[in-house]
C-alpha cells in the first residue's frame, strides 16, 4: 500500500510542477486570466452596491452555503475528470475560484434578496440555472476556460437548482429558529 501512496504523491508533485509551469508561461496575464479577474472584481462591486444591508446576515449566510456547495461539487467533478480548467486565477487549486466564489454565490444572493417568496424564487432560480448552463458555461467553454471532458452543459441545471433550493430552505429554516427565540 505504501508504494501506491508514494506513487500518488510523486504524481501529485509532478502535476503541481506542470501546473505551475503552465500558469506562469501561458495563463498569467492572458486574456482569459484578465476576464476572470475582471469578473471577480466587477460582480463583488455590483453586489456591494445593491445588497440589502438590513438583510446582510441571511444573504451572506445564503451566499456562503452556495459557495461551499459550489467548491465541494466543483472539486468532486474536477477530481473525477468530468471537466478541467486550463485557466485559473492561481495554479494551486483545482476549482475555478471566480465561478465558485463569485459568479455563483453573487448571482444566487441576488436571487435570494430580490425573490423572497418560494414561487418567485423558484422561477428566477430556474431561469438563472438555464442561463448559467446554456449561456455562461458555453461562453467559458468557447474561451477554453472550462473544458468539458465527461460532462454536458445540461447536467448542471438540476445541480444548480438543488443548490439554490437547499440553501434557501436552510437559511429560511435558520431564520425561523432565530425568530422563535
Amino acid at each position: 500500500m505504501h508504494d501506491k501512496v508514494d506513487k500518488i504523491i510523486q504524481l501529485q508533485e509532478k502535476t503541481i510542477k506542470l501546473q505551475e509551469q503552465l500558469f506562469f508561461n501561458d495563463v498569467l496575464f492572458s486574456f482569459q486570466w484578465w476576464i476572470l479577474v475582471l469578473i471577480s472584481i466587477f460582480l463583488w462591486v455590483i453586489w456591494s452596491l445593491v445588497v440589502d444591508k438590513s438583510r446582510l446576515q441571511p444573504i451572506l449566510l445564503f451566499g456562503l452555503i452556495i459557495s461551499l456547495l459550489a467548491v465541494v461539487l466543483d472539486d468532486i467533478g474536477y477530481s473525477l475528470t468530468w471537466w478541467h480548467y486550463p485557466y485559473n486565477l492561481i495554479y494551486i487549486t483545482n476549482i475555478l475560484i471566480p465561478i465558485d466564489m463569485t459568479v455563483i454565490p453573487v448571482s444566487y444572493m441576488l436571487l435570494y434578496q430580490f425573490f423572497g417568496t418560494w414561487k418567485s424564487f423558484l422561477i428566477a432560480l430556474s431561469l438563472d440555472c438555464l442561463f448559467a448552463a446554456f449561456v455562461i458555461e458555453p461562453i467559458f467553454s468557447k474561451l477554453e476556460i472550462y473544458l468539458l471532458l465527461h460532462w454536458e452543459f445540461w447536467y448542471s441545471v438540476p445541480i444548480y437548482l438543488v443548490m439554490g433550493v437547499f440553501a434557501k430552505w436552510l437559511v429560511d429554516k435558520i431564520g425561523k429558529i432565530t425568530l422563535e427565540k
